[in-house]
């Protein structure tokens, strides 16, 4: 599976990146690989995300690929400084968050503020903060845990009033910071965009998929073949069928692994 890429996450959200990749990368092939044993991930500890992470690439190796894409803020945050140190010269990787870096700031001043909507984890890593401040240091960066979120899109819980109060917090939060963007920092938050935009819409709502698609596009190391889609998963496959429906139309057969 040389000419494949690799994208994983920790379960079904990052349907939306290979969405936008194969919208870029029409006769790409791709496996994904979704971690439905462990998710979520952002209720993880670091040590766990890296563990998790790192056995799906070494799948990844097994299989001959020789390019990922990390379709997880989480692991992007908390897992990726170490394992780029593991897979040098094995993988080329794509972390969701440090390659769309440049994409965050722009239309970006000195002094503006960023918010990013993001897991537990990702929030506490501060590597938005960090990604974001090596290219401006001025602008003000503030991650606001959004634990709840995954479980409203999963679930598709979009008219549940307690759905509806916690994102409506979120947002407050949000006013309260006079952000100029909104990062939506977990692949599960562009599927709330409709929900968010009724209650908070004049801000700039960054959704990284598409940007992360066009970098891969540039500067992966893509062999073009037929635009085929292995799908692998670590725990009930049909489950994951079904919440897959959100993201993605998946007609193949799933593989458990």
């Amino acid at each position: 599976m040389e000419n494949y890429i690799g994208v994983l996450d920790s379960g079904v959200g990052g349907l939306s990146i290979l969405s936008e990749l194969t919208k870029a990368l029409p006769k790409q092939n791709f496996l994904f690989f979704g971690d439905t044993l462990n998710m979520p991930y952002g209720t993880k500890t670091p040590k766990e995300i890296y563990n998790f992470t790192k056995n799906i690439l070494d799948f990844f190796v097994s299989k001959g690929i020789k390019t990922a894409v990390f379709a997880c803020n989480t692991t992007s945050a908390v897992a990726y400084n170490d394992l780029k140190k593991d897979y040098e010269g094995i993988l080329k990787i794509f972390p969701l968050i440090q390659t769309c870096k440049h994409g965050f700031v722009e239309g970006l001043k000195d002094n503006d503020t960023v918010a990013v909507l993001a897991t537990k984890a990702t929030v506490n890593s501060k590597k938005y903060n960090e990604v974001i401040n090596e290219i401006n240091p001025k602008i003000n960066v503030f991650g606001i845990d959004c634990t709840g979120f995954v479980e409203i899109v999963e679930n598709r819980l979009y008219n549940d009033p307690d759905s509806i109060k916690l994102i409506k917090e979120k947002l407050d939060t949000v006013k309260n910071l006079k952000a100029k963007k909104v990062i939506l920092g977990c692949t599960h938050y562009p599927y709330l965009i409709d929900i968010f935009k009724k209650y908070l819409n004049d801000v700039d709502y960054f959704n990284p998929a598409k940007y992360l698609s066009g970098v891969v596009k540039q500067e992966a190391n893509t062999i073009e073949g037929c635009g085929d889609i292995v799908f692998y998963v670590s725990k009930d496959p049909e489950q994951f069928r079904l919440s897959a429906k959100t993201f993605f139309n998946i007609q193949t057969k799933i593989n458990l692994i």
